[in-house]
């Protein structure tokens, strides 16, 4: 548990009351305010403030982006887009209109001369119900770069495909 004064990490809380607000402190901290005797929790309690600490000490971890598996646009989503829109009978004003977007940017999609932004993939995945982005696999590196383990150049000649 975490002192909702200093953040500190502690195994003992204190409930004290300090300039009308009631917090868990850890002994050190609990000197600045009365102590209280703790009250049953409540089912709908208002987030206290270790909570929120412990949430921002998680957010604020590194991660490494590779094993988290990193989701990427596949490159052959211009033709995804395209199936899947003429499997559903539509023309690209018909989804344009569904996702909101130009008929010159779907044609422009479909050809494979722009690269959707992640709000537009969004779109287009819900519409045509399929997926654009996906996790990269060993099986789109090239066969040396297997043997010898992926190199940063490995992964700009993949993206560049």
């Amino acid at each position: 548990m975490l002192c909702e004064i200093c953040g500190k990490p502690t195994q003992m809380l204190r409930v004290v009351l300090i300039e009308g607000s009631e917090l868990n402190a850890c002994p050190d901290c609990a000197k600045f305010g009365v102590e209280r005797s703790p009250k049953p929790k409540k089912t709908s309690a208002p987030v206290h403030v270790s909570e929120a600490l412990e949430r921002r000490e998680k957010r604020t971890q590194t991660r490494d982006v590779l094993v988290d598996g990193a989701e990427e646009l596949v490159p052959d989503f211009h033709l995804r887009i395209r199936k899947a829109r003429e499997r559903l009978l539509w023309t690209p004003e018909d989804l344009g209109k569904k996702i909101n977007e130009k008929k010159s940017v779907i044609l422009k999609l479909e050809g494979g001369q722009m690269h959707p932004d992640d709000s537009l993939i969004r779109k287009l995945e819900r519409m045509l119900n399929i997926k654009l982005k996906e996790r990269p696999t060993l099986a789109s590196a090239p066969k040396s770069a297997v043997q010898r383990g992926l190199t940063l150049g490995d992964f700009m000649r993949i993206g560049k495909k």
